[in-house]
């Protein structure tokens, strides 16, 4: 029996509009680090996370650097 798991992608976007100098950078590292696909457009940045567990990662990191962004 083949077992299939569903593709979960979680969706989180990060206004351009920050009170974090140097935002992008901040976004660009914590990327990196928990390996997700990131979009960096000119008035927002798009976040693709597989797994709920990178998700929470990404949320958690953010919230912690001051970013505000929208699940």
């Amino acid at each position: 029996m083949i077992k299939i798991t569903p593709n979960v992608t979680t969706k989180i976007t990060v206004p351009a509009q920050q009170k974090v100098q140097y935002a992008y950078n901040h976004v660009s590292s914590v990327v990196k680090k928990n390996q997700v696909q990131a979009d960096f457009r000119t008035d927002r940045i798009d976040i693709s996370a597989p797994s709920e567990k990178q998700a929470n990662a990404v949320m958690e990191k953010l919230k912690e650097l001051g970013i505000n962004f929208i699940k």
